[in-house]
């Protein structure tokens, strides 16, 4: 993050709602908020009481990140209020009852796997009248009873909101529309697919996809490199606008509830920003999972193990994201059995999956699905008889009708008492909802408390939201979540460069962030800017600043970035910090000659700079070692003990090889290699 977007965001802070306002300041949950929609509702519940550092990027309830745009929204409606540092922000306010509910004042009866078995009964009736026109008898008379409370849950969350998820969820309006518009497309390979259906998730609005995003898709040139379209002012930007303008629709599914963050005064450009920016992160994950589900030496289990795990580390996402790109995968390779017996529980399913399994002996959330998923398919109850029955029938009447469709024919053929772990943690997100639906509707209730989410706190924290320049003072200074002692890196101590002061605080913030004791982090300060030399830079606002940074975690540390030359084909460069003779050096180095390949450079024009650069600063010449460079003892050692975290969305993935790649001209030949970093 450059001084001019670290500014931009302390001023963000201080505007949210007027003067004062800053990282202790302590938020209020009015009544307002207590009175509004159920969403808005359960997420001013989670900032009531906690100061504004605690709640910026905390993980809410429905999985979405909290924002500085979300907060200054909830400021200027008034559903929150901003209080002093230390300030008792008090009980949270009790919404008011609706005595108009049929049941208002009766308790609301606890959930049950029974009452859950009646809900999916009810679930395939809606599904199949909803695709078929069909009509499904329910010869469970609970079910039944049960029937007119859900239809009143499901039709608001019909047609253009997209919310409502049917029993099999390949049935879904984004499902289907995917595999009737994407996986059964003859004019793409199978990787070709796999990409498509990344690029359809980043927004997920099926006119946007076939009026915009599809007519660029269908030309050969677009999969030589699909990301190269959605970068800033690329082809596929362009005809999201114009489809913005010309239609005026929505660009996100409502199902999102996202906020993009400000980085265009237009708020259209804004908009279609965000998701360019989101569908090339998107498209790097699908490269990583493509490779993953390829890989015939890792089990089902493994294989969506490593995927998960891709996808929740990449920036802006997180475990809910995780939760739906492995359930799409799923959906598309039902052969792969990826989620038979086990599946991400994202947030939304986590409050249903606790009421259901209260006995407390489940050491995590899939440990505890797992359980969940014997007793259901276990279950012998009447209404379990009468579930297995129902869906027996109903399946049948859905393969006749998606006769055409293997994907949706695979998925509806369950055989019996063997419910799969991702229908189950789906339906688990329906159920949820179903109960806060009757709590309102039929008990005059704000929700069922006992099915709230939690925020995690721990799960987002970026380095953006806290590195501050202080003008005043001349540091780039932030404040660790749970340490009152401001970490400060001056100005002066790069050579009054605000830019590069940012820069070093936010790799710092990063390294408090793997666990890594203040002291040492204080040493990996002082070791950074002791190699800082003044000399020519990138401009303050190009992104070389987001995409040029060092990799930490890897053998021997280096900048390592892909970029397109004027023929339009991508390739590989990098500098060390040995060969540059610094952190701080080989990031300069590296921007500079960033700037000068966006100018029309060739590579080799480009390597010569580079070279030149590194002979200006007088480092000593990359050795041929194996082990990292000597600099000081900090840096190395901060590499070598943990794995350094990514930062921003131009952030590289450090390479898994032992092997350094070479410098000078074969970077080329180091990408290839085992030992070159995959690119953002």
């Amino acid at each position: 993050m450059s001084a001019k977007a670290s500014k931009k965001q302390s001023a963000l802070q201080k505007r949210a709602k007027g003067a004062g306002l800053d990282a202790s300041t302590v938020l209020r949950c009015t009544e307002k908020a207590a009175n509004a929609a159920l969403l808005i509702w359960q997420r001013c519940q989670v900032c009531h009481g906690c100061t504004v550092r605690d709640v910026l990027g905390a993980m809410l309830g429905d999985g979405a990140s909290y924002t500085m745009a979300d907060l200054r929204y909830d400021l200027k409606l008034g559903r929150l209020e901003a209080l002093a540092a230390g300030a008792d922000a008090g009980a949270l306010p009790k919404p008011k009852p609706r005595p108009d509910a049929p049941l208002a004042g009766q308790p609301l009866p606890e959930a049950s796997l029974d009452e859950f078995l009646l809900f999916l009964q009810c679930q395939m009736r809606m599904e199949l009248r909803e695709h078929t026109g069909e009509h499904l008898a329910l010869e469970d008379p609970q079910a039944e009873k049960m029937w007119p409370d859900v239809e009143a849950f499901v039709t608001p969350n019909l047609g253009a909101t997209e919310r409502w998820v049917p029993y099999h969820t390949i049935l879904g309006v984004h499902e289907i529309f995917l595999v009737q518009h994407v996986h059964d497309r003859k004019e793409w390979n199978e990787r070709q697919r796999f990409q498509a259906m990344f690029i359809f998730r980043s927004h997920c609005k099926r006119d946007l996809f076939l009026e915009a995003q599809l007519p660029l898709m269908l030309a050969k040139k677009f999969w030589d490199n699909p990301s190269k379209a959605f970068q800033p002012g690329g082809a596929m930007e362009e005809a999201i606008l114009k489809y913005r303008k010309k239609t005026g629709k929505p660009l996100i599914t409502s199902c999102f509830r996202i906020i993009p963050p400000r980085v265009l005064k237009d708020d259209d450009r804004n908009l279609v920003r965000s998701i360019t920016d989101r569908t090339m992160r998107l498209l790097e994950v699908a490269d990583h999972a493509w490779a993953v589900l390829k890989d015939s030496s890792k089990s089902a289990a493994q294989k969506m193990e490593a995927m998960s795990e891709r996808i929740r580390e990449a920036s802006g996402l997180g475990d809910t994201w995780a939760k739906m790109l492995t359930v799409c995968i799923d959906l598309a390779y039902p052969k792969a059995g990826l989620l038979e017996s086990q599946c991400d529980v994202g947030t939304g399913a986590a409050p249903s999956l606790r009421c259901l399994t209260k006995d407390g002996k489940h050491a995590d959330k899939q440990e505890a699905l797992g359980a969940l998923l014997k007793a259901v398919n276990n279950a012998k109850t009447v209404h379990a008889k009468s579930f297995w029955k129902t869906l027996k029938l109903q399946e049948a009447r859905i393969r006749s009708h998606f006769k055409r469709y293997s994907l949706v024919v695979a998925q509806a053929s369950t055989k019996e008492r063997a419910m799969s772990a991702a229908s189950l943690q789906v339906q688990l997100c329906e159920y949820r909802q179903f109960r806060h639906s009757i709590a309102r509707l039929k008990y005059g209730l704000p929700d069922d408390e006992n099915m709230r989410g939690e925020a995690d706190t721990k799960t987002r924290l970026c380095a953006q939201n806290f590195v501050e320049f202080d003008e005043k003072r001349g540091v780039a200074s932030f404040k660790y979540p749970g340490d009152d002692k401001a970490f400060d890196v001056p100005a002066k101590s790069v050579g009054g460069n605000q830019s590069v002061a940012v820069r070093v605080a936010s790799m710092c913030f990063e390294r408090l962030r793997t666990g890594a004791p203040r002291a040492e982090v204080e040493a990996l300060r002082n070791d950074i800017v002791k190699g800082y030399r003044p000399g020519e830079d990138a401009p303050e606002n190009n992104e070389a600043w987001e995409i040029c940074r060092v990799q930490l975690s890897h053998p021997s540390p280096l900048v390592s970035f892909q970029v397109e030359g004027k023929d339009g084909k991508k390739f590989p460069f990098q500098t060390t910090i040995g060969a540059a003779g610094g952190v701080l050096e080989a990031e300069r180095v590296a921007r500079l000659c960033f700037v000068r390949i966006e100018k029309g450079a060739t590579k080799e024009e480009a390597l010569k700079y580079r070279n030149e650069l590194y002979k200006a600063s007088g480092a000593a010449p990359a050795t041929k070692s194996k082990g990292a460079p000597k600099e000081g003892g900090a840096v190395v050692r901060a590499a070598k003990s943990r794995d350094a975290p990514k930062e921003g969305r131009g952030a590289v993935r450090a390479a898994k090889s032992k092997d350094a790649p070479k410098e000078g001209g074969g970077a080329a030949r180091a990408a290839k290699s085992k030992g070159a970093p995959k690119e953002g």
